[in-house]
């Protein structure tokens, strides 16, 4: 699977979280189910959680900041660290440019970057049709983000 698939995955579970379920999905275990059956080749790890490719790819759709393993960036749809999760371990091909999926345009709340990519230099981002784009360093752990529910990716440098 095409790490940008993936990428598409991961990032896409507030498509699920976000309310798109039906109404007789609501015990955490059917919405994870209804997640994989929209996002295929993952595989459920708990009633709350979905990995892909080994688990280097996550989705928590009720997550808090304990969620977040360490090696791993972590973003999330609310404040405080809660709400659906996605999560990619750092890697060569993720430093460089992380794109999120339409739902999660402008909607991260809070992050907790794990992961290993140089911190100096690693950003969120605001893809805008205007200059100068929207951005914030993508380091450390923030309850709430600067440009709340505006970012659409992460990446390294000005990418």
């Amino acid at each position: 699977m095409s790490f940008m698939r993936v990428a598409a995955i991961v990032l896409g579970a507030g498509v699920i979280a976000g309310g798109a379920l039906p109404a007789q999905a609501a015990s955490s275990s059917a919405r994870v189910d209804a997640y994989m059956a929209a996002f295929p080749g993952g595989t459920k790890v708990g009633n709350n959680e979905i990995s892909w490719q080994g688990g280097d790819v996550r989705v928590v759709l009720a997550a808090t900041a304990k969620s977040c393993p360490a090696g791993y960036y972590c973003v999330y749809e609310h404040q405080y660290w809660r709400g659906a999760m996605g999560a990619w371990r750092a890697s060569a091909a993720n430093c460089k440019k992380f794109n999120f999926t339409a739902y999660w345009r402008d909607k991260v709340s809070s992050f907790w970057a794990r992961g290993g990519c140089e911190a100096a230099t690693y950003f969120l981002k605001n893809k805008k049709k205007w200059q100068p784009d929207q951005f914030e360093p993508f380091e450390g752990k923030k309850a709430w983000v600067r440009f709340n529910d505006s970012y659409d990716y992460a990446a390294r440098g000005y990418l």
